[in-house]
């Protein structure tokens, strides 16, 4: 089958691109792929990053792109390359369990949902059948999307592939003597290599990419739920603008926020996955075609990684006719590929200062600070910007997002979905709190489906909201609360309405950032801008209007799972013994989950895309850190040439020893002569059962 066979490890490295490639070329076949994909969904199933098995319908599909590969070939007017849609045919994607897909339960990762199938596809999925992926398998994720670290699951918590790395290699014992690999691992704290958190929710699909058991993920952002969990998990993670992929099949948690998105281990990747299932949905009255899909499909011809297996189109300049004025009048463009080295001259990139918090650590801040001096490399000017409401944006969202989830969730009763009412122990009965017998139910006639008990003292209320307390996790039941007060008749202005208003403040606070208002504030020298490592022509706050912001994904790397400082209090005690593996809730969990939204609600409560990056592995904590563009509503296709360019520069400082974590010393890597951030293919995860991940970054591995 060639040098490029779909061996696990290929399965582990490849992107969308390449896998075509080979495809294309016959060096292997969608169900070789569909096989190293069921391979490694095996050997990483420690990391729970999958409800349930391979996907029935997966095989057939595998078959069937082959048969379309093995009939062009024999065509004589075949296409000698695949077009843009084709890309994806025959590639392994996971998708997020709150899709409806056929073949498939669908659960949202709770226990009311035990079992259900729907009995439709959403649009995302159908789309990429279309295209030709394979869906292989569904993924953990937060119940209902509530949740930042995928521990509010009725499947248990999913783990980050990634393994942390001591700052400093011991080179003898106390005792002078030699050591080996065992007493080394016996003499690192416990507590900075335990299981760290996959980001939430949609924990599963990045771990499942970064793992290796996919190419490509499908997930939901609701806050965040796409861009942390690839923060964490050192993938690439993409929100478009809100509308411009359609919800329908989206199981809901919050309607005017929650935004379907990619995980993958490219810019191009993502790209695709977004070309392929954006647009106008008849079945979302939401969707809309502010982005320009014939542009999309411009800029990935243009792509060096995917248009060489493409339709080779030649770009010597930019995308005539496709840009924004913003982006004409700075004269810059995502679209070209610059000979001189500075592809994003004339752009203008702001650093929000607000975003400058206190939780910010060391690492994060560090790599924020290099990410603004590789943008002005890339000929960009960066420059602080002030949004005075993104203190306020979090508040209003855990307002606004319990608000309608408590409207959402109202439906499950315990009757209508799950597995023969698999809450309730059977469709149409109720059971008696106290006697613990089941009762059989009937609609009263003349009721018009009112339901009533027949016999018993249990009745409609009373059998709904026993199924509730045992099919909704904590971490539901406590939003739900939340959204049933704050829509009390009483107390609505006070909270509610005002939500809403700091909703629209943060929109038009962007919007002015974006124009040229800039946000309001001053600044000079000492305005903060030395902190992120900014030029001195880059000084003092912006009022010209920027194209993009920057800001970091989240404000530390994956916390710990459990232990000191972790999601969860205590140690693996923390989860439930019962062997189902959920993961034992507490304050302190809730806490700290709700905190990690900081930095990707204000977007979202925007309807702005966005997009994660990886940008090296931290120099303390040896784990993930993830960098967080910005653009205006509608502007994706801008927003990924940017990143495109970002990515590219990332690999170049990767290949010079760039991101590669803690040092031989445990200090700076500055001190050492290597950039602090940098990725490469070797930073791409293999699994936690790999013996060596990273064989090009020196001893340490």
């Amino acid at each position: 089958m060639g040098t490029r066979a779909a061996t696990a490890s290929a399965l582990a490295t490849w992107t969308a691109a390449e896998a075509a490639a080979a495809l294309h070329a016959g060096e292997c076949s969608a169900r070789e792929l569909l096989k190293a994909a069921t391979a490694a969904m095996g050997r990483t199933r420690q990391l729970n990053a999958f409800v349930g098995g391979v996907l029935s319908t997966a095989a057939a599909d595998a078959d069937a792109s082959d048969e379309r590969r093995d009939t062009s070939r024999g065509r004589d007017d075949a296409r000698s390359t695949p077009d843009a849609g084709s890309i994806l045919d025959g590639v392994p994607i996971a998708v997020k369990d709150n899709f409806c897909v056929r073949g498939a339960p669908t659960t949202a990762g709770s226990g009311m949902l035990r079992g259900y199938e729907p009995p439709l596809e959403s649009t995302v999925t159908s789309r990429l059948r279309a295209a030709g992926a394979v869906i292989v398998g569904k993924c953990n994720m937060d119940e209902f999307g509530m949740g930042s670290a995928n521990v509010n699951s009725a499947s248990g918590a999913c783990i980050n592939p990634w393994v942390a790395r001591p700052a400093q290699r011991p080179a003898q014992s106390p005792d002078g003597g030699s050591i080996d690999d065992r007493s080394i691992a016996r003499s690192i704290d416990d507590h900075r290599l335990g299981p760290r958190s996959a980001g939430g929710s949609s924990g599963g699909s990045a771990c499942a990419v970064a793992s290796g058991a996919a190419i490509l993920a499908v997930g939901s952002d609701t806050g965040g739920s796409v861009r942390l969990p690839a923060a964490y998990c050192g993938v690439v993670g993409l929100k478009p603008s809100y509308g411009s992929v359609s919800r329908w099949g989206l199981v809901p948690y919050c309607s005017s926020l929650d935004t379907p998105g990619f995980l993958a281990r490219s810019v191009s990747d993502a790209a695709v996955a977004m070309h392929v299932t954006h647009g106008s949905d008849p079945l979302d009255s939401t969707t809309n075609s502010r982005v320009d899909r014939a542009k999309l499909g411009r800029w990935i011809d243009a792509n060096d990684d995917v248009g060489k297996f493409l339709t080779r189109l030649e770009v010597s300049g930019g995308v005539s006719g496709g840009m924004p004025g913003r982006f004409r009048r700075n004269g810059g463009s995502p679209f070209v590929r610059s000979k001189v080295g500075m592809p994003l001259a004339g752009w203008r990139v702001g650093v929000p200062v607000e975003y400058d918090v206190a939780e910010c650590s060391n690492e994060v801040r560090a790599a924020w600070s290099e990410t603004c001096e590789l943008l002005e490399r890339l000929g960009a000017s960066v420059t602080p910007v002030t949004l005075p409401s993104t203190a306020a944006a979090l508040a209003a969202y855990y307002v606004l997002a319990p608000a309608e989830a408590s409207s959402n969730l109202a439906r499950y009763d315990g009757v209508r979905y799950g597995r023969n009412g698999a809450v309730n122990g059977g469709y149409g009965t109720a059971r008696d709190g106290e006697l613990g017998r089941r009762q059989t139910t009937r609609f009263k006639p003349g009721t018009e489906g009112v339901f009533v008990a027949s016999g018993g003292r249990e009745g409609f209320h009373e059998s709904t909201a026993s199924a509730r307390s045992r099919g909704f996790g904590p971490e539901v039941q406590r939003r739900v609360l939340v959204g049933t007060y704050v829509l009390g008749t009483d107390v609505t202005a006070r909270y509610f309405d005002r939500a809403q208003r700091v909703r629209r403040v943060v929109s038009e606070e962007f919007a002015r950032v974006f124009s040229g208002g800039g946000g309001g504030g001053a600044g000079g020298a000492g305005g903060g801008s030395d902190a992120f490592g900014l030029s001195g022509r880059a000084r003092g706050i912006a009022h010209t209007g920027v194209d993009l912001l920057l800001t970091p994904t989240a404000p530390t790397v994956a916390p710990l799972l459990y232990g000191p400082g972790g999601v969860g209090e205590g140690d693996q005690s923390g989860f439930d013994q019962s062997g189902t593996g959920r993961f034992a809730h507490s304050a302190h969990t809730t806490t700290a989950g709700y905190a990690a939204d900081a930095m990707t609600v204000p977007a979202s409560l925007a309807g702005l895309p966005a997009i994660s990056l990886p940008v090296g592995l931290g120099f303390e904590s040896g784990m993930p850190v993830g960098m967080q563009l910005i653009a205006p509503r509608g502007c994706d296709v801008e927003l990924v040439g940017a990143a495109w360019h970002v990515e590219r520069a990332l690999a170049d400082a990767a290949a010079n020893g760039g991101g590669v974590g803690p040092g031989v010393t445990g200090g700076d890597d500055k001190d050492l002569g290597r950039p602090l951030i940098g990725w490469g293919r070797d930073h791409r995860a293999q699994g936690t059962v790999d013996a060596v991940r990273f064989s090009a970054m020196g001893d340490f591995v």
